[in-house]
């Protein structure tokens, strides 16, 4: 088991590591897009002309961003959550509703991913090309499209098995890290005998 619990601990740093530079990559690329439609505003002050694809290029860029920002909010935990008395909750049940929060995303992400391949398999089979003059083949914007998805979907279940495991090892800490509403020390004193002990 301890050497399981090692694997996965690495699993979820390589996750943590590949998330944050993609959404670091992803944040450059979104500069550029910045940068561009500020020369294209400014061009089209000064000469009346504008530049072609900002607007398309603009487009596919904010698809791209929505798909792989979702792993590295989700493991940074960066996302709104609302607070509707989880902590006057017992311990126990706290991590009874972190559990089903991350298999319902879980759920969710393989759902997103598993309709996602099929938009870019059509249009591979059909050569569709964008409706603009660059007639930008739409499986290149499709292709980084889905695989800020597919990630997203191995990024839950990464974090889902880990959990779980934490969870039938009575990890408390180690759950609130990964999955809880807070990073803060859970307090030994539950008065449910059932609920998880903190680990030594």
């Amino acid at each position: 088991m301890t050497a399981l619990l090692h694997a996965c601990d690495r699993l979820v740093a390589l996750t943590r590591l590949l998330s944050r530079w993609a959404a670091r990559l992803i944040g450059l690329a979104l500069l550029a897009v910045v940068a561009f439609v500020t020369l294209e505003v400014i061009r089209r002050k000064l000469t009346g002309e504008s530049l072609d694809g900002v607007q398309e290029y603009s487009g596919y860029m904010l698809a791209i961003l929505s798909s792989w920002g979702l792993a590295h909010t989700l493991i940074e935990k960066a996302h709104i959550r609302i607070d509707l008395g989880y902590s006057r909750l017992p311990t126990w049940l706290q991590a009874v509703l972190d559990l089903v929060a991350i298999s319902a995303l879980n759920l969710v992400s393989w759902l997103i991913m598993l309709h996602a391949w099929p938009v870019l398999a059509t249009s591979l089979h059909n050569h569709a090309t964008a409706n603009t003059p660059l007639s930008t083949p739409l499986w290149i914007p499709q292709l980084i499209w889905v695989l800020g998805y597919s990630w997203f979907a191995l990024t839950t279940s990464v974090l889902g098995v880990r959990s779980l495991l934490a969870a039938l090892m009575g990890d408390r800490p180690t759950l609130t890290t990964l999955i809880g509403m807070n990073d803060e020390t859970v307090s030994s004193t539950d008065p449910d005998p059932s609920s998880m002990k903190e680990s030594r």
